[in-house]
């Protein structure tokens, strides 16, 4: 029987403080949003902004969390420099830990 371990600590390439200033740096132009390949269903900004880092997190973005494969189309488009994919990240282990708590 094969068993999958588990690990102990997960490592970002971005820390909490960092992701929490370029979620403070965003402009709400949405234009990551708009070039995502994997946003199937209308969510905003302001929306993904907010529930990366705390509080519930909606069935919509839980959704778009799930489909994030972390490709990167969101970070060219950004016209002040920030890394969504990094933001992504976060809310991806946010979703984990809060279906693990579950």
């Amino acid at each position: 029987m094969l068993r999958m371990l588990k690990p102990n600590a997960i490592i970002l390439h971005k820390t909490r403080p960092q992701v929490g200033q370029e979620i403070q740096a965003c402009i709400g132009c949405n234009e990551c949003l708009l070039a995502c390949p994997a946003l199937a269903e209308p969510i905003t900004i302001d929306m993904l902004n907010r529930e990366t880092l705390s509080g519930p997190i909606s069935e919509p973005v839980a959704r778009f969390t799930r489909a994030c494969y972390q490709c990167g189309a969101c970070v060219a488009p950004c016209p002040v420099g920030l890394h969504r994919d990094a933001m992504m990240l976060w809310l991806k282990v946010r979703l984990l830990s809060s279906m693990e708590e579950a």
